[in-house]
């Protein structure tokens, strides 16, 4: 791929990597047969989409599709163990077309060996509403216990950020999770899309080469750790499911800030040197500029 500026390879690269048309098809169809079988099970009162699909900020064929299955109170078990072996249980009896369902927690994930990776399902039960009369869940957290959640409030505070800037922060977000698949960095989606949110939430204007150093260089001051909840919904934001991975993303963050930032600087003096440093980034389809 080429492009003539480093604006426009920007543009294409993030076209390039927004789901298709036929991707969201597959969700379509696929939603229904999850549904139905957890619905036969446990009494489905809402199963709605979360996460990167639903907020716009996915990348095509990397990305799961997220799912919130809202359950009756006396389903949920003391701890989330139970339950997601149970629905692990119902899934793998009964959707035959899946080449593999299994526990990821706090999910059961399905893969039906389709284009779309994976499925990832998370049981949910009504809490409270919070402030500004969003509804916040109880849904299965580290140590097998129970967590909060709001999952549409974090959806709109994300749509607001990036209608303040004409679509930016979800690209910017976008951008993140490029780069996270294409370096295996074990990071949470969800955390990188808020940061981005937060991100847009304090500045005017986003410009994509220096954001992208801004919010590498701020996650390694603060370590990867977990966020304050921008809303002030939920307790923390985790962005790494370990110690481990948390050691891991420091490590690859800290290893490829060096090439943002001088693809930042070469990007007024050399827009071929600069794309390569971007290349080298986020992968091999992110155009060149001569």
């Amino acid at each position: 791929m080429q492009a003539g500026t480093i604006g426009q390879a920007f543009d294409e690269f993030l076209k390039k990597k927004t789901p298709k048309e036929w991707e969201r098809e597959e969700v379509s169809q696929c939603r229904k047969r999850i549904h139905d079988v957890l619905d036969r099970r446990y009494g489905v009162y809402s199963f709605f989409q979360s996460g990167s699909f639903s907020n716009g900020t996915g990348i095509s064929q990397k990305s799961d599709v997220d799912y919130f299955a809202r359950l009756p109170l006396d389903r949920k078990t003391e701890y989330p163990s139970s339950l997601l072996e149970s629905m692990k249980e119902a899934l793998r009896e009964n959707l035959w077309e899946a080449s593999r369902v299994w526990i990821s927690r706090p999910t059961v994930s399905i893969d039906f060996n389709r284009l779309v990776t994976q499925y990832e399902v998370t049981p949910a039960f009504y809490e409270r509403l919070g402030r500004g009369s969003n509804e916040v869940f109880l849904i299965p957290g580290p140590g097998n216990t129970w967590r909060e959640s709001s999952p549409r409030a974090h959806l709109n505070y994300v749509h607001d950020s990036n209608l303040k800037h004409g679509g930016k922060v979800k690209g910017l977000a976008r951008l993140l999770k490029a780069w996270k698949y294409e370096h295996d960095v074990p990071i949470s989606s969800f955390y990188l899309e808020m940061r981005a949110a937060q991100y847009g939430a304090s500045k005017d204007s986003i410009f994509y080469p220096p954001a992208l150093c801004d919010l590498v260089r701020s996650i390694i001051n603060y370590e990867a750790r977990s966020m304050n909840d921008p809303m002030g919904l939920v307790n923390r934001i985790t962005a790494c499911s370990s110690e481990q991975n948390r050691s891991t993303t420091l490590r690859k963050m800290k290893n490829h800030l060096p090439l943002l930032e001088s693809a930042y600087e070469e990007w007024t003096k050399d827009n071929w040197m600069s794309s390569q440093r971007y290349r080298t980034v986020f992968g091999p389809d992110f155009p060149q500029v001569f």
